[in-house]
C-alpha cells in the first residue's frame, strides 16, 4: 500500500480536475446497484471447506492482514459516503465489502492468524497508513457526489491491482480462491461506480489500471457466480 500513497494523493487532485474538465453531462443518477459478487454463499463456502489446509508463508500472512484492512477501508469509506450523499450504491457496496472482510477473516481463523483489526470503529486500523487514507478519501468524497463516485472508482481500481499482486505471490488454493472472489466483487463494484459517472457524462481513465483495462471491465458482463482459485466459475 505504501507504494500507492503518493499516487493516490496525486490521483485525488487529478480525478477531481479531470472529472470537471472532461464531463459533458449533468445527470444526477442515484445508482442503486450493489456490485454484488462478494458474499461467500453456500457454493463458495462449501468449496473452500473442501480444500486442504496448507502452510501459510510469511508473505501470504502479510497479504491476508493487509487485505483485511484494505477491505475495511473500502467498507468504512462507503458507509461514510452513503451517510453523506444517500446514494444507494454506497450503502449496498458497503455491505458487499463487509462480506469481503468476513471472507478474509475466515481465512485468518482457518490458519489461526490473529485479526489485525484493533477495533470495529470506523476509520480505525492497525496500520496508520489506512487511517490516513480513510481521512483523505472521505474528505475528497465529501466535496460533491461526483467526487464521492470517483473515490469509489479509485478504491476499486486499487483493490483490483493489489489483488493481482496477492494472487502473484500466493500458492495456497484456498487463499487464492478468496483473492479471486474478492477481485470478482471489485470488478462488479467498478462497473457500478462507472455507471454512475457515465450518467453524468463522465468517465474514469484509470489510475493503477490502464484505461484499456478499465474499459474491458466496465463493458464486460457482471460476474454473479463464485469462482475457484483459477477464476473458473463454480457449478
Amino acid at each position: 500500500m505504501m507504494r500507492h500513497l503518493t499516487l493516490i494523493l496525486s490521483a485525488c487532485a487529478l480525478t477531481g480536475a479531470m472529472a470537471f474538465a472532461q464531463g459533458n453531462g449533468s445527470g444526477t443518477g442515484n445508482g442503486g446497484g450493489n456490485g454484488g459478487g462478494g458474499g461467500t454463499g453456500d457454493l463458495l463456502g462449501t468449496y473452500l471447506a473442501s480444500l486442504p489446509l496448507e502452510t501459510v508463508s510469511a508473505v501470504e500472512r502479510q497479504e491476508l492482514e493487509h487485505m483485511r484492512q484494505e477491505e475495511k477501508l473500502a467498507r468504512d469509506v462507503y458507509r461514510f459516503l452513503f451517510s453523506t450523499w444517500g446514494v444507494a450504491a454506497f450503502g449496498n457496496i458497503a455491505q458487499s465489502e463487509q462480506s469481503h472482510m468476513d471472507l478474509v477473516k475466515a481465512m485468518l481463523d482457518r490458519y489461526g492468524i490473529p485479526d489485525p483489526l484493533p477495533s470495529e470503529r470506523v476509520g480505525v486500523f492497525r496500520d496508520p497508513l489506512f487511517t490516513q487514507l480513510y481521512q483523505m478519501l472521505t474528505t475528497f468524497g465529501a466535496a460533491s457526489q461526483l467526487h464521492a463516485e470517483y473515490v469509489g472508482l479509485l478504491i476499486e481500481d486499487l483493490d483490483i491491482v493489489d489483488l493481482d499482486h496477492a494472487l502473484a505471490i500466493t500458492d495456497n488454493r484456498d487463499i487464492d480462491t478468496v483473492w479471486q472472489n474478492l477481485q470478482r466483487g471489485s470488478r462488479n463494484h467498478l462497473r457500478s461506480f462507472h455507471s454512475l459517472v457515465e450518467l453524468r457524462g463522465f468517465y474514469y481513465p484509470g489510475v493503477f489500471l490502464t484505461l484499456a483495462q478499465v474499459q474491458a471491465i466496465v463493458t464486460g458482463d457482471r460476474e454473479t457466480v463464485p469462482v475457484d482459485e483459477n477464476g473458473v466459475p463454480l457449478r
